[in-house]
């Protein structure tokens, strides 16, 4: 499939994730009135703030959106570059638990969790 392809092609040429993370929102921004014209559409919108933590909620909205929205042209990158997105997430999450450390390392990273999900 071309999503497949885009995800050979972005992992073969490494492109940097941010890169990506840059251009899917221009294209959220491009898209917008065309993303929004179905107002009978209802999307889980997580009620925390800590955007970190519903990363599931987030991507079944996006799997919503994508469903009602017509497919074709530039949009589809849209959700290409998406789908790219949730991918990388989920090789991250793979890494969770991978490695024991000191106590100094863990603390760390605790303290910059702990910083993330304060803000």
């Amino acid at each position: 499939s071309v999503l497949t392809l885009t995800c050979v092609w972005a992992v073969a040429m490494e492109i940097p994730m941010s890169t990506v993370v840059k251009e899917t929102l221009i294209q959220l921004s491009t898209h917008r009135a065309l993303l929004t014209s179905n107002e009978t559409v209802r999307l889980p919108v997580p009620t925390h703030k800590n955007h970190q933590l519903c990363i599931g909620e987030i991507f079944q909205g996006l799997d919503i959106l994508k469903n009602q929205t017509i497919r074709g042209g530039t949009v589809e990158t849209l959700f290409q570059n998406l789908s790219l997105i949730k991918k990388y997430i989920d090789r991250q999450k793979e890494q969770c638990g991978q490695e024991r450390r000191r106590a100094r390392q863990f603390l760390d990273y605790l303290q910059e969790f702990l910083g993330v999900m304060s803000t």
